[in-house]
């Protein structure tokens, strides 16, 4: 999706994927080469300064839970600043731009400049955890729905959690695995069986992610202890039952890496 262009610079919301670099789109390695200035977010893999053009100017802005190098506000005004002086533009941003990135305030701040954009979009890490562990979101006749929730905030709005009530597909949260306890007894209060499996998927896309399974009722008298200080998902639902039946099997119960070699 893109604006219409006028005298101005160019800002490309650019998404990175969940964070390996070979997990970029095409478009979004194009746009990041080309580029005059970089704002780049947290979760992105190191390599991904090599393709930063030499002469750009290369600014971080990542937001990690309670570390902000810069206000939301700030990061609006240096984008339509550096636009303003006819330049090209990167917000990179980690996964895919279009959720839970803030895009849709940072594209209001260009609107409201009159300065052209575009977003191109990219790899979720909701998708890339799951085909990680070689399954799949959606299953017929068993989940036909998907939810993805912001677990950072979740917990605080109760409007989020109208029309739960005994839903019967896959739920994802992002920014959840602090508070595996609390979403896990809102979620049996929301009528989702206690048998329900869960899993706790970290640093997915990577050459070295972990899956931690359990179900709801376990989780919520242990919770799910991440076992990195990388990123993690949960994903709960019968989709991810196949996880359970290895653990039952006498297999690990925090599985390693099912890429191959």
């Amino acid at each position: 999706m893109s604006s219409n262009k006028t005298e101005h610079g160019f800002v490309s919301f650019v998404s990175g994927g969940p964070g390996p670099i070979d997990l970029l789109t095409l478009r979004g390695r194009n746009r990041i080469e080309s580029a005059d200035v970089i704002l780049y977010d947290a979760l992105l893999d190191p390599e991904f300064l090599d393709l930063f053009p030499e002469n750009a100017q290369i600014l971080y802005v990542g937001k990690r839970a309670d570390e902000h190098s810069r206000t939301q506000k700030e990061i609006n005004s240096l984008l339509v600043e550096f636009a303003s002086q006819g330049k090209r533009v990167v917000r990179l941003k980690g996964g895919d731009a279009s959720i839970f990135g803030r895009l849709a305030e940072e594209i209001q701040s260009l609107e409201e400049a009159g300065i052209p954009f575009e977003v191109v979009p990219g790899v979720s890490s909701v998708t890339t955890g799951v085909a990680d562990l070689g399954l799949s979101l959606t299953v017929r006749g068993i989940s036909r729905q998907i939810i993805i929730l912001d677990g950072h905030t979740i917990l605080e709005d109760e409007r989020s959690w109208i029309g739960m009530e005994n839903f019967l597909g896959t739920i994802v949260i992002l920014m959840g695995s602090k508070k595996t306890r609390e979403l896990a007894e809102r979620l049996i209060q929301k009528g989702i069986k206690g048998t329900t499996p869960i899993v706790l998927a970290e640093n997915v896309g990577s050459s070295n992610p972990t899956y931690s399974a359990s179900t709801l009722a376990n989780t919520l008298l242990d919770g799910i202890q991440k076992q990195s200080s990388g990123p993690g998902i949960l994903y709960v639902g019968e989709t991810i039952r196949p996880l359970l039946d290895k653990k039952d099997k006498n297999q690990k119960f925090i599985l390693t890496s099912l890429l191959a070699e």
